[in-house]
């Protein structure tokens, strides 16, 4: 029979998904081998565990003795089970966050150059991306293994006991897995969707707060208002059918599970009975082993059922590594060979720009000849396509021909030349997993008394662990303000031709931002910084003012 396109389409894009997400394994070896033998530890002692404490019970049952050291042996393994099993979570979280950090070190960089977004999608992005691939690799993978290994060990005392326990455990082991594939064929297409609208509605969102003040002042709240109700509503529709997919395969799951404990009890209660006699009775199959495997058989479905509440994590991050390769693998120009040219001029001409799918022009007919050193200041109400044209200038944001030049050269090789030569800070500093140090100074290999901003001083003062406090979930260790220290810090010791900052000292403290702006200007006499901001006292300070309103050019001083 031939299969369709469009489902050798799909199964392709799903293999080429999970072959990606499998790749990223490796990179985390270091956590999962030690979380490995941790699990067979645990496993092992709760199986040592059930043995002393059927005993136990048995002659107490039986013959009224109460052996208070097999109790004690007992509890010994029960506690061993989960300090093991706490030591292999704690492995298995380790490296969920070191292969996602390496996703969003490599991402990031790319949304920032290439992006079609602008900078508060990008961030969203990116913070959902990295909310759906970490349980995939924290969660996911190790009870995926965790239900091979512990699945296997049990079966084997099983069928060395009593078979016919053992053949109930494995045809369960065959069956659950097929009950998740059946259940899951429609799950992935459910949470891409959910992620798109998460990630469009969520913008939305956030840019109706930004411009609250406009739409009260004209009045148009009302008709704002029953807009996003009626945007929320499709995303908590989106949200819920995610979530019935889940809540059904658990109670799947439970259901299942439920019958063949039961199956296994009854069978093992009339074979004591002499009902249904089996085949070792009387030769080593006592009261003792029965409730042995009666105490063992719900532990082997513990994995088996944290795998599958799990297995939605699986579906998320399928759907989200098919929105991050093609971004990661998509068309990246040639590196040009003459990037490192010498900055000489930086002319903008007759600049319309409006974002992909949208109507509307985020920028209208802009034209300016920018210098070669000094600082400029992009000035307009929230809304007025600043940040637009500071990516646009970064290079991330692709104008049409002949609209950007760089040196009198042609838009694509201007684009890339900025991309090249120029940093930029946007309106969520983005910090990398990893130590103060790290974030700072990057890979640059340097010595640790090598000059760096004196402002940073305030940050190292409050962490004892000075530069190798360590930093994670996008820095959240570090206040709004601290954050943006960290990232003109970073500007500071890898500088370039072109710093663009947009709002650096949005929602800082005064203290803050006297700091900061005298760093700006500094860093404004060897190199040209654009500055996009409502900070008035960047205007004493300017060499040249750029006035938007709507995206259009009303002034150029």
């Amino acid at each position: 029979m031939e299969i369709p396109n469009d489902v050798q389409s799909i199964n392709s894009n799903q293999e080429s998904a999970s072959r990606w997400l499998g790749k990223r394994i490796t990179e985390a070896k270091s956590a999962y081998i030690p979380a490995l033998i941790f699990t067979i530890l645990s496993a092992g002692c709760f199986i040592v565990f059930c043995w002393y404490l059927s005993g136990f019970a048995a002659l107490w049952l039986n013959e009224g003795l109460i052996l208070q050291s097999t109790l004690l042996y007992a509890l010994i393994f029960l506690t061993g089970r989960y300090i093991f099993a706490h030591f292999a979570s704690l492995f298995n979280y380790k490296a969920g966050n070191i292969i996602v950090s390496e996703i969003k070190k490599k991402l990031y960089p790319v949304l920032l150059s290439n992006s079609k977004e602008d900078s508060v999608s990008s961030t969203l992005f990116v913070t959902r991306i990295s909310d759906d691939l970490k349980p995939f690799y924290a969660f996911f993978i190790p009870y995926a293994i965790a239900s091979v290994l512990v699945s296997f060990m049990v079966l084997i005392v099983s069928f060395w006991m009593e078979k016919w326990v053992g053949i109930v455990l494995l045809i369960s082991l065959v069956v659950i897995p097929l009950q998740m594939i059946v259940i899951g064929v429609g799950a992935e297409a459910l949470h891409k969707k959910h992620i798109n609208l998460f990630v469009k509605y969520s913008a939305v969102f956030y840019n109706r707060l930004q411009t609250i003040a406009e739409i009260v002042n004209l009045d148009n709240f009302k008709s704002q208002y029953l807009f996003l109700s009626k945007k929320s509503k499709e995303l908590n529709k989106a949200t819920t059918n995610v979530m019935r997919v889940a809540i059904l395969s658990s109670a799947v799951l439970e259901l299942f599970v439920t019958i063949c404990i039961a199956a296994i009890a009854i069978y093992l209660g009339m074979s004591l009975l002499g009902i249904m006699v089996g085949p070792n009775y009387g030769k080593g199959y006592d009261f003792r082993i029965a409730l042995f495997l009666l105490t063992l058989s719900p532990y082997f479905f513990f994995y088996l059922r944290k795998f599958v509440s799990s297995y939605h994590d699986r579906n998320r991050a399928l759907a989200s590594a098919k929105l991050v390769i093609p971004i990661l693998n998509g068309d990246i120009d040639s590196p040009l060979a003459d990037a490192n040219e010498d900055f000489h001029t930086f002319e903008i001409n007759d600049l319309n720009f409006a974002y992909p799918g949208s109507p509307v022009k985020v920028l209208h007919n802009i034209n300016l000849k920018l210098p070669t050193r000094g600082l400029v200041l992009v000035k307009g109400i929230s809304g007025s396509g600043k940040s637009t044209l500071l990516k646009i200038c970064t290079g991330s944001l692709s104008a049409q021909d002949n609209m950007i030049s760089v040196n009198g050269k042609d838009n694509r090789w201007s684009c890339q030349w900025l991309r090249a030569n120029s940093s930029y800070m946007n309106q969520f500093p983005f910090i990398f997993d990893g130590t103060l140090r790290y974030n700072v100074f990057l890979e640059k290999e340097v010595a640790w008394d090598e000059q760096y901003p004196e402002f940073l001083d305030k940050i190292l003062a409050k962490k004892e662990d000075g530069w190798q406090a360590g930093l994670s979930h996008n820095g959240k260790q570090l206040s709004g303000g601290e954050k943006q220290l960290v990232t003109l810090a970073r500007m500071m010791l890898h500088p370039r031709a072109i710093a663009i900052l947009d709002e650096p000292t949005a929602n800082l403290d005064t203290g803050t931002v006297e700091i900061i702006l005298p760093q700006i200007i500094k860093l404004a006499e060897k190199r040209l910084v654009i500055v996009a901001s409502h900070e008035k006292m960047f205007d004493a300070v300017a060499d040249m003012i750029v006035n938007l309103n709507w995206g259009e050019q009303m002034s150029y001083e």
